[in-house]
């Protein structure tokens, strides 16, 4: 696999900053401000609605369509104890082929991450574009993937955006286009070639 292209302290240091900014955004422009619509940590009833949404994925994404799938996620939905973050891979250009690709995001499994999966701290599905970019949705118990960044060191890889905390149009469009692609196999036009379910 090829190495991440920028690890110097410089680079290393703009993504934090960067992170930190995310962390702190006013919204995501599609929605409102994370801090006035979500607690500042992971709470019980977080990780309840986590779970929930595992359990219903696991039964809805059955032969079930994308309309009822996402009728039941903002069902489940609570502004105020979760967030719903895109993520996209900052280093495709630096994968050489699709397997090597799939196996970057292989690397979103690690041991570390397992405290997070038995809190039911998070939920994500990934997928891998015909590009070999990387374009994946997480729902998170609290405001932002702050515990996922301490878990996992190669998700300094990625960027992740808030998406919402309203659940407008706008906002439930874009969460379902990540969520449950229906553009026969394809995502924001380019066929995906694999996806991943976390946990």
């Amino acid at each position: 696999m090829s190495e991440k292209l920028d690890t110097s302290p410089e680079d290393e240091a703009i993504k934090n900053e960067a992170r930190e900014f995310m962390t702190g955004l006013v919204g995501s422009g599609i929605g409102d401000n994370t801090a006035e619509c979500c607690t500042e940590n992971p709470t019980p009833e977080g990780a309840a609605i986590i779970q929930a949404w595992i359990s219903k994925y696991s039964s809805d994404n059955d032969g079930n369509q994308q309309a009822t799938i996402m009728k039941d996620f903002w069902s489940i939905y609570d502004p105020y104890r979760t967030s719903i973050w895109s993520m996209t891979y900052d280093e495709a250009d630096s994968n050489e082929n699709l397997q090597e690709t799939i196996d970057v995001t292989e690397l979103l499994h690690k041991p570390e991450m397992v405290n997070l999966k038995q809190n039911h701290d998070c939920f994500g599905v990934v997928h891998v574009l015909e590009d070999l970019s990387i374009e994946g949705i997480w729902l998170f118990n609290g405001p932002d993937p702050t515990k996922m960044y301490s878990a996992n060191e190669d998700t300094s890889w990625y960027t992740f955006t808030q998406i919402g905390p309203e659940a407008n149009d706008h906002v439930k469009a874009a969460v379902a286009k990540l969520l449950m692609p229906t553009d026969d196999g394809k995502l924001n036009g380019k066929v995906i070639k694999d996806t991943k379910v976390f946990p």
